[in-house]
């Protein structure tokens, strides 16, 4: 996925987590102007991730993922505070547009 971004969105820098704690992490240090945040993650609920980045960089362009595409999803993601989502299935082509 990291090779995948970085020729999709040359000129970025990609920098990526394992974990929604190693997210937050990065996010205080890095201050990042993008961020692309998948739902599932393995030690805390990506939606709280999501709503912690989004307090601590209120300027940022945050984009949401997850494997399913649910409208769901979409409402509570826009409530957390994503600028988008996008179900995985669609990265390749909604991302670049939804980024920029």
């Amino acid at each position: 996925m990291q090779t995948w971004l970085e020729n999709v969105l040359s000129g970025y820098r990609i920098l990526v987590a394992v974990n929604g704690d190693d997210a937050l992490r990065l996010a205080t240090r890095e201050l990042p102007t993008h961020v692309l945040i998948e739902l599932n993650l393995p030690d805390m609920p990506g939606m709280e991730v999501l709503q912690q980045i989004r307090q601590n960089l209120p300027d940022a362009r945050i984009i949401a993922t997850h494997l399913y595409e649910s409208r769901v999803f979409l409402e509570r993601t826009h409530s957390a505070g994503a600028n988008g989502f996008i179900p995985k299935h669609k990265l390749h082509s909604e991302l670049r547009p939804l980024w920029m």
